[in-house]
């Protein structure tokens, strides 16, 4: 299904389940991000190409990083709208 990323604004993200621990989110047909379900719990979302997630406020010394963790799939997919907004 397309979200909207922001009122007003053409671009759209939608997610597909590619399989039941997969999630791949495309916009303008491209893929951008991938979110995968872990083993452990939890999910990584790993962006495709060049982009970084930013270092996480608490670790200033840390380096972004092209993945991130999030307890929970929604809490990731909103991460991802948020990010591709910035």
């Amino acid at each position: 299904m397309a979200q909207p990323l922001q009122k007003g604004t053409m671009a759209l993200v939608t997610w597909n389940n590619n399989s039941p621990t997969t999630w791949i989110a495309t916009m303008d047909g491209q893929e951008i991000c991938t979110i995968k379900r872990k083993d452990i719990g939890g999910w990584t979302a790993g962006w495709m190409g060049e982009r970084l997630w930013p270092a996480p406020s608490h670790l200033p010394k840390a380096m972004p990083q092209p993945t991130r963790f999030f307890g929970a799939l929604d809490d990731a997919k909103l991460a991802v709208e948020q990010a591709l907004m910035a």
